[in-house]
């Protein structure tokens, strides 16, 4: 079983300060993906895959923790799911 809060932790650890550690967000979306990483990223995955699901989509809160200013819903909604195919992509290689 997963922790509700996966999705929200690996945000604010992947990404809040990517950008001072010259990552692009496609290398901070898979910083640290291990063997022994790879149950708590499927984790990650699955709430982000099921955060985009959701009609009540909570994109200022996904802004706040990822450290990312977003316009709108949408612009929210299409960065998370590139991090999480890229994501997804890194697993299914692992």
């Amino acid at each position: 079983m997963s922790h509700p809060d996966a999705l929200y932790g690996y945000l604010a650890g992947q990404f809040a300060d990517a950008d001072l550690a010259g990552q692009t967000d496609e290398q901070a979306a898979v910083n640290g993906l291990t063997p022994e990483t790879r149950a708590a990223y499927e984790d990650v995955l699955q709430q982000g895959r099921t955060a985009l699901a959701s009609a009540s989509f909570d994109w200022t809160k996904i802004a706040d923790f990822a450290n990312r200013r977003f316009g709108n819903e949408g612009q929210a909604r299409r960065w998370l799911t590139r991090m999480m195919d890229v994501l997804e992509k890194a697993l299914r290689n692992s």
